[in-house]
């Protein structure tokens, strides 16, 4: 997943990239704040139907539906046009996800 600046509110969206050796999916994962200023992941959506062979490409399709989520939403004033635009775009909740996280080099 790469960062990205994150819209406020309870719930935020990060879009990122999903899967690996040449076979990345856009994804959206989401945060729930557990507390002021900490936020934990809460799930992850992903677009299983589009598969890139970097992971650029996907961020890069995330970024676009989420984008556009949200400015459904600023159109209708409805919070749930967010969600009702990802799922017509294809993302569907993924169960048991795991977050890799990029790790520095050992200095050995």
């Amino acid at each position: 997943m790469r960062s990205a600046p994150l819209p406020g509110g309870r719930f935020r969206y990060e879009p990122g990239s999903y899967g690996g050796s040449r076979d990345y999916m856009p994804s959206l994962l989401c945060y729930k704040e557990t507390a002021p200023g900490s936020w934990e992941e809460h799930y992850c959506l992903v677009k299983s139907d589009a598969r890139f062979a970097d992971e650029d490409s996907a961020t890069a399709m995330a970024t676009e539906h989420l984008s556009a989520a949200f400015a459904a939403k600023e159109e209708s004033g409805v919070a749930v046009d967010v969600a009702i635009s990802l799922r017509h775009e294809g993302y569907k909740k993924l169960e048991g996800f795991r977050v890799i996280r990029e790790q520095a080099p050992d200095p050995k």
